[in-house]
Order: structure tokens, then sequence, then C-alpha cells
């Protein structure tokens, strides 16, 4: 159960700080720490990346000349760290093939798992062609990219996530759907990490997943069988489209996927109509202020006319590690800066919208849909600038509104403390 991405953060700095002076292949061959770490967690880490690029050229050196255990050992653990970052590292087209062109580039022979999605790709189900000329533009950037890629599921408590969210949000309406198990509806699964972890975590719950690429549902539907979730399906649709479901949902959550569509608003309503009276629904949207680097970002990347093909990630990412595009620094501390999937839905997407709280009030006007309030988590109340969270200051400066849920006085807040929101993530019911 443990989240092998978020102990690779502390992995990561450990192995920087243990790096043998003398890069010693056979010392590095032996450390367990970096083995696991390079099969199981996708390294963010600017200082050990210079390093592993190091290694990967040694280890490719002492591979020509016959390999110790060690060396074979390092060479599999760096190319499985190149399979989990999609080979977003410079590739040197020197080498020509053998075990160590598997640090560069994908294998000649596709791997079993790809096998296998490609196989499980044919079966998902469709709603609906996919019409929308900006859905399909989406569409064929996921199949080319299924995001993100993931190794692990979280393992969390079982929890009962209508009572949860009534207790959060004491001001929301109780309402009973009986007894039978909760029916929640995932819009824009992607690849099935956040609705794998709610089929796994929430209490008597079945997951209906709904993506536009079939290669991000087959990854999720292979990672399923793995992790052994057997309440959810996935299927293959645009969200305009899912009223033809013919189908109503308890509960729903969209996280990061409506700012993607031509037009969020009719995707909301589409949401709304098969949300059952006094679902909730979770909701996710990029914040404007907290793209601001993203946006000088596209622009310097359509100035320079970089393509979103690998050989374009990977010249992005050289311009801003190298520091030629010195603005675009900052972007490396980014979570979404390590893979080519992670990046290419972080500045080279085909398509972006951004929010405000004030154009949230517009975007929820409407769609039969009430604001309860927003969610905050431990880190994005810490990254805030305005010197406290949000909620201590919503509660100190509006104390007759204890519900938090008046988006009026939420832009007002936001007009006075800008980075108030690093995004906008928030609970609606349906009226």
């Amino acid at each position: 159960g443990a989240n092998w991405d978020a102990v690779g953060w502390g992995a990561a700095n450990q192995i920087v700080v243990g790096w043998p002076a003398d890069g010693s292949l056979q010392t590095l061959g032996n450390d367990r720490l970096l083995l696991e770490f390079l099969r199981k967690s996708l390294n963010r880490d600017a200082g050990l990346e210079r390093k592993l690029l190091g290694l990967r050229t040694a280890v490719t050196q002492a591979l020509a000349s016959g390999p110790s255990p060690e060396v074979s050992a390092l060479a599999a653990a760096l190319a499985e760290q190149a399979w989990l970052n999609e080979y977003i590292w410079p590739d040197d087209e020197t080498i020509a093939g053998g075990s160590a062109a598997a640090m560069y580039r994908p294998p000649a022979e596709p791997r079993p798992e790809v096998v296998e999605e490609r196989r499980l790709a044919s079966e998902i189900p469709s709603i609906a062609p996919i019409t929308d000329a900006v859905s399909q533009s989406v569409a064929a950037m996921y199949e080319a990219n299924p995001y993100p890629r993931w190794t692990h599921l979280p393992r969390r408590p079982p929890v009962d996530v209508r009572a949860a969210l009534l207790r959060d949000l004491p001001h929301a309406e109780a309402v009973d759907f009986g007894g039978g198990p909760l029916s929640v509806l995932m819009p824009g699964a992607g690849t099935g990490q956040h609705p794998l972890t709610v089929a796994s975590s929430y209490e008597n719950a079945t997951v209906t997943g709904v993506d536009l690429s079939r290669a991000s549902l087959a990854y999720g539907k292979r990672m399923a069988a793995r992790h052994g979730v057997g309440n959810i399906e996935f299927l293959q649709g645009d969200i305009l489209d899912l009223p033809k479901l013919g189908r109503t949902f308890d509960h729903a959550e969209c996280v990061g996927v409506l700012h993607h569509m031509a037009d969020p608003k009719a995707g909301l309503l589409a949401i709304s109509s098969v949300l059952r009276p006094g679902a909730f629904l979770r909701l996710g949207l990029y914040g404007e202020g907290a793209r601001t680097l993203v946006v000088k970002a596209r622009r310097d990347i359509e100035a320079a006319g970089l393509p979103a093909t690998l050989a374009g990630l990977r010249e992005f990412r050289r311009k801003v590690m190298s520091g030629e595009w010195r603005r675009l620094r900052p972007l490396a501390a980014w979570e979404d800066f390590w893979s080519a999937s992670l990046l290419r839905d972080l500045c080279f997407h085909v398509q972006e919208h951004r929010f405000t709280v004030s154009r949230l009030r517009t975007f929820l006007e409407g769609s039969g849909l009430r604001f309860l309030g927003f969610e905050f988590n431990v880190g994005a109340a810490q990254r805030s600038d305005a010197g406290a969270g949000p909620l201590a200051l919503y509660a100190a400066r509006f104390r007759n509104e204890r519900t938090m849920s008046d988006l009026a006085n939420w832009e007002q807040l936001e007009r006075e403390k800008s980075g108030l929101f690093p995004g906008y993530a928030f609970v609606c019911q349906k009226e």
C-alpha cells in the first residue's frame, strides 16, 4: 500500500546525498534504494536527473566491455525509469541496439502490458461516436500520451463518502438514496488512478469511468485487474454524450477535465443532467493566477514552433533546464515536468481554459447545482501567499457566514489576496 511516488521525493534526496564520490558502478549497482527507486518512482529531482544521465552513459560504456551483475542491474533499472518517464531524457542515436538501447528508447518488441492494453482497448464499449472537433483533438492527444502513467494505487481506509461530505458540509441537504450501492460517475477517467482509488476506498460503491481515449481507459482497465478492483466499468465517449447512457448517478467526481473542453459549461450541464437530486459533485478546475507560468510557456512554445512530439518535449526541457529559457526555470519544480505525458498535458495541451472565482459563479449559474464549498489540502494552504489558510481568512473576514459557501465573498477575498487559490477544488450538490 505504500505510495511510491510520495516516498520517492525523500528517496531521491537520500540518493543524491549518498552518491559515491567516485561514481562506482559496483557501489551503485548494489544500492537497493537506488534500484527500487528507478523501478518504482518517477524521478522529479533535477540534481538526481543529471547524475542519472551520467550514470546511463557510464553503464552504456560498461555494457560494451562485458557487463558485471551490478552493471546489468543498473541497466535494467535505468531502462525501467526510462519507461516510467516515457523516454523524456535525451536520446543517443549512436546506441544502435542491445540491452543499452532500452535505457534510451522503447523496445522493438512491445512490452507485455502494452500488448495487453491494445487488446483491452478494443473491448471497451463506446457511448457514441465523438463528433465535437475539440474533443476529437483532445482524444488524439491522449491516445498518443495516455495521462498519467502511474505505478501504485494508494490504499486508504474505507469511507462513506456521502456521510463524510455531510459532516464536512452540514449545510448540504441530506438525501437518502436507499441501501443499494452508491453509483459513482467519473467523467474524464484518464488512466484510472483517481477512479480506482475511489472504487477501492468508497464504501459500497460502483464506479463508471468515462473518457475520450481508449488507450487511457485500457491502462486503467489493466491496472484494475492488477490491483483486484472489480467494482468499476470503463466506457469510451464524450462527456457531452453522457445523457445517452440513459442512467442517473448518486455521486460524481470530475477533476482536471472540464477546462479541456471547447465549452466547459456544456460539459457541466451534461454531468448535471445525469445526477440524481441530492447527488454530490466534486469538481477541480485550473485557476488563472496559478497558471501564469504555464501561459508563458505555451506562448514561448508557439513562438518557437515546438511540436507536441517527443522531440519537441525534449527540446523544451533542454531549453528550460539549461537556462536558455530562463523565465521558465521554475517549471522544473512542478510535478508534471518529469515525463512525456505529464509535460504534454502541462504545457502542450491542445485546449485549456482557466478560471477565477468570478468565472466560477457564471459557470455554475443555471446548472442545477448548488455550490457547497471549496476543498483545500494542506499543500494548497501552505503554498498560499496570503499568509494564512484560505478557510481561516474567510472565517476571520466573514464571521456571520459560517458555511463558507458564498461565492461573492470568495470573489472579494480573491481580489484582495492574490495567490489565494492554486486551483479550484470544490463540491456542489444537485438541486
